[in-house]
């Protein structure tokens, strides 16, 4: 059975309007060539679909059952393969995404805002975890980017690096260490707020810091609050600053190894990239470009 979509799109148009010439012009081609794609179809199936002269054209019973049964069902193909070719377009479906919660709170939503505007029926489901589990996501398919930091060669994911920032210690006003430098080993002297989502700990046991750890937290704004109302230090990146209420606090640069963070997307080697994904990418890389 050699099914042709034309030839049923033609009949189609043809059985709603009754008029072979509208329908030749809904399908941009000549009356002649119109009339031999019904007569293609009417010898197909062996069957009269019309009764035609010269003033008239209508259905035949069989005709009739033909276009009632099939109508609703040729809508929904058609539907269905004009979803499809805009999901192939970026227009449609998900956008799977895991980021370090300062990538979430700072970095990138204003890119998610643009992308929004740009492609309204695309789904986003955005994932905050630690950097670890950032890329652990995207190896087990559960997502399809992963922004955060590359710490190491990963033979199982492509990398694009977007910008980089720097690790500053979040101190109240009027703190003592303001105005001083600071590095590493000065964070040991005070009590100390830890983000346990944060990407900074991975810098801390490098430098195996012995921490006065009084409390751990899983949201920047929170370590912030504790910090405004002098319960503590804490450490954030700087890309967050402009996205939190920084009332009440100074923010100081630590100088030493591992203070400066290189920030990135990631997705799975052996997999094409989505479209949806590929436009997602192609903004994220704009704003990096542009400055964060």
């Amino acid at each position: 059975m050699n099914i042709k979509y034309r030839q049923l799109k033609a009949f189609i148009l043809a059985a709603r309007s009754l008029s072979f010439t509208e329908s030749a012009a809904a399908l941009s081609i000549t009356q002649a060539s119109f009339s031999n794609l019904m007569k293609e179809l009417e010898e197909d199936l062996g069957l009269l679909l019309f009764e035609r002269t010269t003033r008239s054209c209508v259905l035949t019973d069989v005709g009739r059952s033909f276009y009632d049964n099939l109508s609703g069902s040729f809508e929904h193909i058609e539907d269905l393969y004009r979803q499809m070719t805009e999901v192939g377009q970026g227009l449609r479906g998900r956008l799977l995404i895991s980021a370090l919660p300062s990538m979430a709170i700072g970095f990138i939503p204003p890119v998610l805002a643009d992308y929004r505007a740009a492609y309204p029926d695309v789904e986003i489901v955005l994932k905050e975890r630690t950097n670890e589990d950032v890329f652990r996501l995207v190896r087990e398919r559960k997502v399809e980017l992963g922004l955060g930091i590359m710490l190491g060669p990963d033979e199982s994911l492509d990398w694009i690096p977007l910008f980089s920032d720097r690790v500053m210690l979040i101190v109240p006003k009027g703190h003592e260490l303001v105005g001083k430098k600071v590095g590493w080993r000065t964070l040991e002297r005070f009590p100390h707020i830890m983000m346990v989502t944060g990407s900074t700990e991975y810098a801390m046991r490098v430098q195996n810091l012995r921490l006065k750890t009084i409390s751990e937290v899983e949201h920047v704004a929170t370590a912030v609050a504790m910090v405004r109302n002098g319960l503590g230090i804490t450490t954030l990146p700087s890309s967050v600053m402009g996205a939190l209420n920084f009332e009440g606090v100074t923010a100081i640069p630590i100088t030493g190894k591992l203070t400066v963070r290189r920030l990135g997307v990631a997705y799975r080697k052996e997999s094409r990239l989505t479209r949806v994904a590929e436009c997602f990418v192609e903004m994220l890389r704009a704003k990096s470009s542009a400055g964060t």
